[in-house]
């Protein structure tokens, strides 16, 4: 009886678990949470000031690296970073999803009953005998 209990808890706690993940899962693609901040990268830019031309002076190119306006921005950080950590949050719920999956399986297995069906039943009795 009491694998029973268990087994009944067992995918209780497993459905809700995966419930749980994929609510959180379907507010993160209705947009009304943010997934979670594992990657922070910084913005990936190019330094342009190789490839200023002869024609200026090197205290105006150290002016213009002073400004900043010898470096592209070509791709932002939030740009970078929004779809890691989503990824990164996706793979994570499947985790919880597999994890309650199993759980629930798990206690499938004890509330089922095991039968056993045997098309004949023969009872075994032979003795050994030592010179045969």
């Amino acid at each position: 009886m009491t694998e029973k209990v268990v087994g009944y808890l067992l995918v209780f706690v497993g459905v809700l678990v995966m419930v749980a993940a994929m609510f959180n899962i379907y507010s993160i693609f209705v947009l009304k949470e943010r997934p979670i901040n594992l990657i922070s990268m910084p913005a990936i830019s190019l330094d342009m000031s190789n490839m200023v031309g002869a024609e200026v002076s090197p205290e105006q190119l150290e002016s213009l690296k002073s400004q900043g306006k010898l470096t592209t921005e070509l791709m932002s950080g939030e740009a970078l970073n929004q779809p890691l950590n989503l990824a990164a949050h996706l793979f994570l719920v499947g985790f919880f999803l597999n994890s309650g999956f199993k759980l629930a399986s798990l206690g499938v297995q004890f509330v089922r009953p095991i039968k056993v069906k045997l098309r004949e039943s023969v009872v075994v009795n032979k003795s050994v005998q030592g010179g045969e």
